[in-house]
């Protein structure tokens, strides 16, 4: 069975955030880059500790088990996707929004990305 690549929501946030300055579309591109974040590293933990992550509280889950890692790398991982889940929720759920959270949601995307890629070459 051929997987979702979940780096290509990278690719959805980045149309949504381009493709209007409004706010809907702003918040949406936070959340796209969110999620190509999140299933691209529950897709790794996943593979890599041989286990499934439940659906119920799947994101907390996820994010404790890699603060709580042996690998400096994955509790790196796992700080900064705590940080971006609390910027998506915020973009997801609060009436006020922060047009730089797009900037930071974009830089945690690729700072996760890049640790991610140093873990699958070892």
């Amino acid at each position: 069975m051929i997987s979702f690549d979940w780096r290509m929501f990278y690719d959805v946030g980045f149309c949504m955030k381009n493709i209007s300055n409004k706010e809907e579309f702003q918040r949406s591109a936070v959340g796209r880059y969110y999620y190509a974040a999140f299933g691209t590293v529950k897709d790794y933990y996943e593979e890599k500790h041989e286990t499934n992550i439940p659906s119920k509280d799947s994101h907390q889950i996820l994010i404790n088990n890699l603060k709580k890692s042996k690998n400096k790398n994955e509790r790196e991982i796992g700080k900064k996707l705590k940080k971006f889940r609390r910027i998506r929720n915020f973009a997801d759920y609060n009436p006020i929004f922060y047009i730089s959270n797009v900037k930071k949601a974009e830089e945690l995307y690729n700072e996760i990305i890049q640790l991610l890629d140093i873990l699958e070459k070892n």
